[in-house]
């Protein structure tokens, strides 16, 4: 296979801090969306073309200080072009939701924290939950000064009300409930569940929630740790989603994946490179064409030859783990692999894997890495 890297490179530290893929002018390809968190201004996105990797716009989103940014792309008013949605935790732990629309060129729905210090917006995900075939908005709370207690709200695309709101099960603090998020079909019933992870003390638990019922369909168990990240995606082409599953600890990260709908465990990845920073960020796609979807695995923190904190990006087979690439940051501090997007760039392209490497830490501009695989020739 042929490896073909590009390099998109920001103006200020903290570029690539997080991406998304998504046709949001409705030119029928592909934007690249980047988070800038640290731009002069304030905490801006950029949108750039996947064809030339050119600027195509720049919108500030907060002079606030900023601790969180999660990108997502979705049509909410179905009007076939697909929003901006941008979660947004600040310092202060306040947090905010901004449905962006580049068609009209303004904000056309925003979400805000409903309690003080609650980090609203840490996490986030969007699926239709109630079957009106409109994506519905799910944002974390996980309320980190407040005992860890945490809630997770869900809001109608349609009409941006609240459909159900979701709190900590467990009768104690420090359960971080929802930490991370996902929001898929997982018992084949029509409708998306959310999938809530809550990976505090004395044992981390992921949730399995009926939306429209309200009732918890499954509960998994794990260490300390246990669902401090999540992802959903039917990787085997099987038409059953699967669910990935990081667990962090001093023992040293582990991702482990399950097969829906009553999550049998298939196998754990540990990396033998990376101790507590392996899977926090976490995609699947089929890079290499041979329709399976591999399991892409970031670790930001990690180290390599001497030098700290240069990241790496690991890709493993999603059949039986095995490891297929690894891919290191170049320098000291690059925080290579902190953000990881997939997706086509063209129609007649394999998916590429878009690379953050944001250099907080090194107070330099951050980085994209758009890394295709293509056949030899």
């Amino acid at each position: 296979m042929n490896i073909k890297i590009n390099k998109i490179e920001g103006n200020f530290d903290g570029f690539g801090y997080s991406t998304a893929l998504g046709d949001v002018n409705g030119d029928g390809i592909n934007e690249l969306i980047v988070s800038s968190p640290n731009d002069a201004n304030g905490a801006t996105i950029k949108i750039y073309s996947t064809q030339s990797n050119k600027l195509i716009k720049s919108i500030l989103v907060s002079k606030k200080k900023v601790n969180t940014i999660r990108i997502l792309t979705a049509d909410i008013n179905l009007d076939k072009v697909e929003e901006i949605i941008v979660a947004i935790t600040y310092q202060d732990l306040s947090g905010e939701v901004k449905i962006i629309s580049l068609k009209d060129n303004k904000v056309i729905r925003r979400f805000k924290s409903l309690q003080d210090y609650d980090a609203f917006g840490f996490s986030i995900a969007i699926g239709d939950v109630n079957g009106d075939h409109i994506p519905d908005i799910v944002v974390g709370a996980p309320q980190p000064i407040k005992g860890g207690k945490g809630k997770v709200y869900v809001f109608s695309g349609e009409n941006g009300e609240l459909i159900r709101e979701f709190n900590s099960r467990i009768p104690r603090g420090s359960s971080d409930f929802g930490t991370s998020l996902a929001c898929a079909d997982i018992n084949q019933d029509g409708l998306a569940e959310i999938i809530i992870g809550a990976p505090g003390l004395p044992h981390g638990e992921v949730y399995v929630y009926s939306v429209m019922q309200g009732w918890l369909l499954y509960k998994l168990t794990g260490e300390p740790g246990f669902g401090v990240a999540l992802h959903v995606d039917d990787i085997n082409n099987d038409g059953i989603n699967e669910l990935i599953v990081t667990t962090k600890n001093l023992k040293g990260n582990k991702v482990s994946l399950y097969h829906g709908p009553y999550f049998r465990h298939l196998f754990d990845i540990k990396n033998e490179e990376v101790d507590i920073g392996f899977g926090e960020v976490i995609a699947t796609s089929d890079i290499n064409g041979d329709g399976i979807k591999e399991l892409i695995l970031g670790a930001f923190d990690s180290h390599h030859q001497r030098q700290r904190f240069t990241g790496q990006v690991n890709v493993y087979s999603s059949e039986n783990g095995e490891l297929l690439h690894r891919w290191y940051g170049k320098n000291t501090k690059e925080q290579f692999g902190f953000s990881l997007t997939t997706g086509k760039l063209s129609s007649n392209s394999y998916d590429s894997v878009i690379i953050g490497a944001p250099k907080e830490m090194l107070k330099k501009n951050g980085l994209l890495y758009i890394v295709s695989l293509a056949p030899e020739d």
